[in-house]
């Protein structure tokens, strides 16, 4: 919207000088790369006035982490004529996800869950999560890849993977990465079905095992779920979100409608 705006008063400028016109247009797009927005209160102005439809144009909200699709090691789509994907269904499979008859939900398998905690703890201290990508995404001589392709950048929100300066993936946070990318090394040991997954429904299966972890990968802190809001430029979001006590880390986010979740507590 903003820049809509911004190419607006360009035009008009353009009606006395087109030297002016381009100098308006070049400060109104500086102006909202710097904050956000050109027009002071924009993002409230938009919240209250402009329908759901219009807003989605502009938005920026919150997306599932994990590696992107079509990344290098995709190989074969698995998805072709599959049906859809059901991540607890592989997980039990696996032999990750128990049913709990007592608490009527899904419980980690004890083992794989101290494993998966060693594992992240492991990745952490290593410090080297480029190179954890690059085993991740099976790079070798084959893809002409390596981890020298990889770069992960902090973003604060975000934790941003690029190979060879194309977006390849997003997480949560480092820590999300970390409890990914510990998670897929154990199941890799456990399962066969695995390497039958393409990167994409991977990094699928990794997300929804996030909503499982209980420490953090990178201090040990408590992680709870729990509904929040989260705003971006032009609106905000009910998200489900699992997040670290101690730092603060997200670890898990996805949108959620508030209806649903009273009508599931109520039946529960």
């Amino acid at each position: 919207m903003n820049l809509v705006i911004a190419a607006g008063l360009a035009l008009a400028v353009a009606t006395v000088s087109v030297g002016w016109a381009v100098a308006v247009l070049a400060v109104a797009v500086a102006t909202i790369g710097v904050r956000g927005y050109l027009v002071p209160g924009t993002p409230t102005l938009t919240k209250r006035y402009l329908p759901d439809r219009v807003l989605a144009w502009f938005d920026k909200g919150p997306e599932r982490g994990g590696v992107a699709n079509g990344t290098p090691a995709d190989g074969v789509d698995d998805s072709a004529g599959a049906g859809p994907f059901d991540p607890a269904t592989a997980l039990v499979e696996a032999g990750v996800l128990l049913e709990d008859p007592t608490i009527d939900d899904f419980v980690l398998e004890e083992r794989f869950h101290d494993a998966w905690r060693r594992e992240a703890r492991r990745l952490a201290d290593a410090n080297e999560d480029e190179a954890a990508l690059a085993g991740f995404l099976e790079f070798d001589a084959e893809t002409d890849l390596d981890a020298a392709s990889v770069a992960l950048t902090d973003h604060g929100h975000a934790y941003v993977a690029s190979i060879e300066d194309e977006p390849a993936g997003r997480w949560e946070s480092r820590q999300a990465f970390l409890a990914d990318l510990a998670a897929a090394a154990v199941i890799d040991d456990r399962w066969d079905g695995w390497e039958e997954l393409s990167t994409a429904r991977r990094s699928e299966l990794l997300g929804s095992l996030r909503l499982f972890v209980e420490t953090c990968p990178t201090c040990d802190g408590a992680v709870t779920l729990d509904t929040t809001v989260v705003e971006s430029c032009c609106r905000t979001y009910d998200v489900l979100a699992a997040t670290c006590e101690a730092c603060g880390a997200r670890l898990f986010e996805a949108d959620v409608d508030p209806a649903a979740l009273e009508r599931a507590a109520a039946e529960a």
